[in-house]
């Protein structure tokens, strides 16, 4: 019986930490731009301008929304379907959202300018969930460009 009763306690433990393992990340909440620690693929970013990158997102199990600080408002469906968001510029970006363990793949395709940006990102929460880290990838037809891009929780 003891054996049994350890068995399903091991059982049990195990369950659990693939359940939380499993579980998607909460992104919400309002985040800051850390210059310092980001990667912007470019020599010389303009950093007096992007200290003042703050992004409110609020996600649900179905909707992610990203307020920026220029106050565009982008919702996106994460259960890998189609989004359409307008872009400030007047172009479209068309997006999907996938999880993929405890990571949020976002494909993107913007018409800025006349012309198509093909853009990758991957989005991951540190452990203690203070720090959000996107992984970029763009395809421009300047070429590509990887950006690491760190926000801090406020």
């Amino acid at each position: 019986m003891k054996r049994f009763l350890w068995f399903v306690l091991a059982f049990a433990i195990v369950s659990a930490c693939f359940v939380s393992a499993d579980a998607a990340p909460d992104f919400s909440g309002t985040w800051g731009l850390d210059v310092n620690k980001s990667d912007f693929g470019i020599n010389n970013p303009a950093k007096s301008q992007m200290k003042k990158v703050v992004l409110i997102i609020k996600q649900t199990a179905t909707k992610l929304s990203i307020e920026r600080s220029t106050g565009d408002v982008a919702v996106y469906n994460l259960d890998g379907s189609e989004s359409v968001n307008n872009l400030p510029n007047g172009g479209q970006s068309k997006t999907t959202m996938n999880w993929v363990g405890g990571t949020l793949v976002v494909k993107s395709i913007s018409n800025v300018g006349g012309r198509d940006v093909k853009a990758t990102d991957v989005r991951s929460l540190s452990a203690d969930g203070r720090e959000m880290v996107v992984k970029v990838s763009l395809q421009m037809p300047s070429g590509e460009r990887q950006q690491t891009l760190v926000y801090t929780k406020q």
